[in-house]
């Protein structure tokens, strides 16, 4: 029994050892342009997703396409916009409009929805609309090391919203890179290809650190992408919370989707040098 129980810790060390090799190093030789055509695919195939299943209910993913949008001058994206701005039922006054129009006139969410909001909704509504955080709230969004996983990714990224919507500082600057640099960390041990992998590349990306993006972290993204064109928010029944697990096949979905197409046009678009740089 203690030979036997000797060889299955090994196996798993091995196997554990391998998975996270397979996570940070690129083995296979791949040229520039190789990895480029494949690039294009994925965009092109994402894209396409996105247009056939517009997600407008969303402000935060909304957030995302219009940025694409913008980037990309893709038409059909900015259509999914524009209906979501002109929908009279898409909350027209409140706070999330802001994500969309940064100049939206909302009226300031009661009490009631103040108490519906998780933490990191009202660390968002705070930085675009400039409701009041309690003390607590706000020593939680500028905590450097209080956070990990999902949470820590939302609250980095309610403070590029803040820097964006007119805060900006070289305090906020330093706590949004020492975030991106803890973020990358978990990066290199997070093997599972979820919806939280994708979400970590996006908002680094976002956050202007190209330079945390190894390029097997985008080859696993794009090898994940669905024959549809759309990404799963599990890896073989893995979810994006730490112990998430589920049997049942998941379909392809807007939420991480859009992040991962966000993800590649910020790559294609505001870093168009990172291929290059990194096939040298």
């Amino acid at each position: 029994m203690r030979r036997w129980f000797v060889s299955l810790f090994l196996l798993s060390g091995v196997g554990v050892a391998a998975a996270l090799l397979n996570n940070n190093i690129s083995f296979l030789p791949t040229s520039r342009a190789a990895f480029g055509a494949e690039f294009e695919r994925a965009v092109q195939g994402g894209t396409d997703w996105i247009v056939a299943n517009p997600d407008e209910d969303n402000p935060a993913l909304l957030y995302m396409i219009a940025d694409m949008a913008d980037l990309s001058g893709d038409h059909r994206l900015r259509q999914i916009v524009d209906r979501y701005l002109h929908n009279p039922f898409s909350g027209s006054h409140t706070v999330w409009r802001r994500l969309v129009d940064r100049t939206a006139q909302v009226l300031p969410p009661s009490g009631r929805e103040l108490d519906s909001y998780e933490r990191y909704q009202r660390w968002i509504a705070h930085a675009v609309g400039q409701v009041p955080l309690s003390d607590t709230e706000r020593a939680d969004m500028f905590a450097p090391n209080r956070f990990m996983w999902g949470s820590r990714t939302h609250q980095l990224f309610a403070l590029l919203l803040y820097r964006e919507y007119g805060n900006h500082s070289q305090a906020v600057d330093d706590l949004i890179n020492h975030l991106c640099e803890r973020i990358a960390l978990e990066a290199q041990w997070d093997v599972r290809v979820t919806d939280l992998y994708l979400q970590r590349i996006a908002f680094i990306l976002a956050a202007g650190r190209p330079d945390l993006i190894k390029r097997r972290l985008v080859e696993r993204a794009m090898a994940n992408q669905k024959q549809d064109g759309g990404w799963i928010a599990s890896w073989y029944g893995w979810g994006p919370k730490l112990f998430e697990y589920s049997f049942r096949q998941p379909a392809t979905n807007s939420h991480t989707t859009v992040q991962a197409v966000w993800a590649l046009y910020l790559l294609k678009y505001r870093f168009p040098t990172w291929i290059e740089q990194t096939f040298k």
